[in-house]
């Protein structure tokens, strides 16, 4: 009996040493095993992002998002519990729950759920995988011995770009197009500013952190650690003014509709500085949604055109710096008809022998034809590339049409003289003209359009843009003298001649009135381009302005279309506070 309780106890003592050696061995095995996951380096990457654009009044017009895809291993869902994990993906991800409930039934094996996730449904998703785990309706499985789960994954898989104002200054800043950097996708410019300025907004390197890992697999932040901060591309800082902006974009698409035009274009700018604060256009475009490819043209740039009487301030100010106008001189309009060989020159309004500014004022081609007749063709040509016609504005986005003016071998011709002086024949786009009537309110000075302000990255700022035109910027092209005495004309254009609906009392308000056939293989259409330039200052600010409208059905005369448009964008200017009336 004895004997058989010793045994009993040395049997029990045995059994309790075995539990403890169990004990001291997996005790060893795990703290080994931690110090020996702490020995595995592990990188963790940070993608770099393209840079943003912005406008001058601090308003993100684009920029990118880093974008998500979930998959599942569908083998980690068991049948019975295939609905509520397509339930409850639907709500975390907005996606239908039969979308995803055909997806997990389509095949066994890792299924991609979802592509293109934004950064709150790859919050929600991520939350969600733990929790389908830990309440089991995703589970793993044994395969020849081994527990294998995978279940629901999401991973960072690209970069988006977004326009959150939608439309808003399309196609200024232009759109991008995707491309794979491996599995990771990424944009790249195609148009616009975000061509132009791709180089510089595309991101510089991507970030890291290097190091050993603790049990969780966390990087441990230790003296062992490596990193290199991501860099990404430099933010493009607009000169444009968003509330201006959107208030010129909802003029032009209004008189869109109620002119039944093809395209209405319009522009503010600085006339100091060439800063514009609006480049708008009735024809913008949302890129998923985009019908007529058309839409993703800057036809300030890209579009050229003849532009008629709008181009007699300009050869009549070249004729004044050449002195071949007097003081005090009269010209015969012959009554609004007269002939050059067998072409015949009419005007809408005929006139009889006139004071010279009466052929600016009401706008007189028989005039302009006469005042050229004597005019130099060297001094003719250069001084119509001074002015910036048949050269790029210097406006920055990746593609600009320059037009072309009459060669000099042409301009020895009397009619091409005249055709020229008064707006045929030759092509320029909207920026030129812009840019031309600029000089007329800055003192004789040419300034380049700037849509860009500067570009900066982290706090670095560059200010020093390329622009690609031969204009050197703030050189005189005809005297102050000259140029004031055309702003006086232009002004008593608007008092007295075809540009009076634009005058506001309280305001200096100049311009002139353009209305061109459009040219077609070789020939005129009964279509027309319509168009007024000019200014609009108060004591402390001064504006040039631009509206061109391209093929109005309801009227073509610019003083039935563009005039009152530029009276709108006056009348806006004045509503953002940009004008006072102080005059």
């Amino acid at each position: 009996m004895q004997i058989q309780q010793s045994t009993k106890v040395i049997t029990i003592f045995l059994v309790f040493i075995l539990a403890l050696f169990g004990v001291f061995i997996r005790y060893t095995y795990v703290s080994q095993s931690e110090r020996d996951l702490s020995k595995i380096i592990i990188k963790e990457r940070e993608k770099a992002k393209r840079g943003s654009i912005i406008t001058s009044d601090g308003y993100t017009v684009a920029y990118t998002e880093k974008v998500y895809t979930a998959t599942v291993d569908t083998r980690d869902i068991p049948e019975d519990n295939k609905k509520i994990f397509a339930k409850m993906f639907s709500i975390y991800s907005g996606i239908p729950e039969e979308k995803i409930l055909k997806k997990i039934n389509s095949r066994k094996g890792i299924v991609i759920l979802a592509r293109k996730l934004n950064f709150r449904q790859y919050e929600g998703l991520k939350k969600l995988s733990r929790e389908l785990t830990a309440s089991r309706i995703l589970v793993g499985r044994h395969v020849d011995g081994v527990y294998r789960y995978i279940g629901l994954a999401v991973v960072e898989s690209g970069a988006e770009r977004i326009y959150p104002y939608g439309d808003t200054l399309t196609p200024f800043i232009g759109y991008t197009n995707e491309y794979h950097e491996g599995r990771y996708s990424r944009v790249e410019g195609v148009k616009g500013i975000e061509k132009r300025f791709n180089d510089d907004m595309k991101p510089i390197h991507d970030g890291y952190l290097r190091g050993n890992r603790d049990v969780r697999g966390v990087i441990i932040r230790n003296g062992n650690l490596e990193q290199m901060v991501r860099s990404d591309g430099s933010d493009t800082h607009l000169t444009i003014n968003m509330a201006l902006q959107k208030r010129i974009e909802l003029i032009l698409s209004e008189y869109k509709e109620k002119l039944d035009a093809r395209e209405v274009i319009g522009a503010v700018m600085e006339s100091d500085t060439g800063n514009l604060l609006a480049l708008a256009t009735s024809n913008r475009f949302v890129r998923k949604t985009l019908k007529d490819i058309s839409y993703l043209n800057v036809d300030a740039v890209e579009y050229i055109f003849e532009p008629g009487s709008v181009i007699k301030p300009i050869v009549y100010a070249l004729l004044l710096e050449h002195k071949h106008i007097r003081r005090g001189q009269h010209i015969d309009c012959e009554n609004g008809k007269y002939w050059i060989g067998r072409k015949k020159i009419t005007d809408e309004h005929p006139m009889g022998n006139v004071p010279v500014e009466e052929v600016i004022i009401h706008s007189s081609n028989i005039g302009m034809a006469k005042l050229v007749k004597d005019f130099d063709p060297i001094e003719y040509y250069n001084g119509l590339k001074k002015f910036g016609l048949g050269i790029r504005s210097g406006l920055e986005v990746s593609r600009e049409i320059k037009g072309r003016i009459r060669s000099i071998h042409e301009l020895r011709s009397h009619i091409y003289r005249a055709t020229t002086a008064y707006g045929y024949g030759i092509l320029v786009n909207f920026m030129q003209l812009l840019k031309a009537f600029n000089i007329f309110n800055n003192e004789g000075k040419i300034v380049i359009p700037k849509g860009v302000a500067y570009l900066k990255r982290g706090e670095t700022i560059f200010s020093d843009i390329i622009r690609d035109t031969p204009t050197i910027e703030n050189s005189e092209v005809i005297s102050p003298a000259t140029a004031r005495k055309m702003k006086h004309i232009l002004i008593r254009t608007v008092k007295e001649g075809t540009g009076r609906g634009t005058d506001i009392v309280g305001l200096e308000i100049g311009g002139k009135t353009g209305t061109a056939h459009i040219a077609s293989r070789g020939g005129y259409l009964d279509k027309y381009h319509s168009s007024f330039f000019g200014f609009a200052n108060d004591k402390e600010h001064k504006y040039t302005i631009g509206v061109t409208v391209v093929d109005p059905e309801e009227g073509y005369f610019a003083s039935q279309t563009a005039v009152p448009i530029f009276r709108a964008i006056v009348e806006a200017l004045l509503e953002t506070k940009f004008l006072e009336k102080s005059y």
